[in-house]
């Protein structure tokens, strides 16, 4: 497995795991290289995995009754990734998480979190995890504005709007693309 700096700082500071119990995770991640429109996750599946994605980006969405692409949500380098519902209910998912460009991923099957929390209870810590992944669901449920949702974009997640075209970050925003130019108009 390639060495990834920027997982193994996340999980010393961010889930305050000491070097030997990150020792033990790093052996339960499985590296994997995702092509461009290939699938981690799909519909009907049972969200089995967390990601974490070392380089390329994804996006996790659902098809509506006309079969129209929404976006759920959109991720980038650095990034957790999973299907918190289906993650966590075991239940099959609504949606699908699909590479939007190459991309590698370290993947964290939900037997490994098992296995790790019977060696150590510290491995309880990887709930934030999920909280992480789930969080910006949650603050785009709410009832925000489309310019409060793309500042929280600008500040807190940048490098979207380098990697995903504007139709894709306005599915996301649940906003057409022409109010997404204007908002980017008043704050440009």
């Amino acid at each position: 497995m390639p060495e990834n700096n920027s997982l193994q700082n996340y999980l010393i500071e961010a889930i305050k795991l000491s070097k030997s119990e990150t020792d033990l995770l790093k052996d339960k991640l499985k590296y994997l290289e995702v092509k461009k429109g290939d699938s981690l996750l799909n519909i009907g599946d049972v969200c089995s995995s967390a990601y974490f994605i070392i380089s390329g980006s994804f996006y996790q969405y659902y098809l509506d009754e006309d079969y129209n692409i929404k976006i759920i949500d959109l991720y980038s380098t650095e990034d957790w990734m999973l299907n918190h519902r289906s993650f966590t209910s075991r239940k099959p998912s609504h949606n699908s998480i699909e590479a939007f460009e190459d991309s590698t991923v370290y993947e964290l099957r939900i037997e490994s979190i098992h296995k790790l929390i019977a060696i150590s209870h510290s491995f309880l810590k990887l709930g934030k995890i999920l909280d992480i992944a789930n969080n910006r669901l949650e603050f785009f449920d709410n009832d925000k504005s489309a310019r409060e949702k793309y500042h929280y974009i600008l500040t807190q997640k940048p490098m979207l709007i380098q990697k995903f075209p504007l139709a894709m970050i306005a599915s996301y925003l649940k906003i057409s693309p022409e109010t997404l130019s204007r908002i980017r108009k008043r704050i440009i």
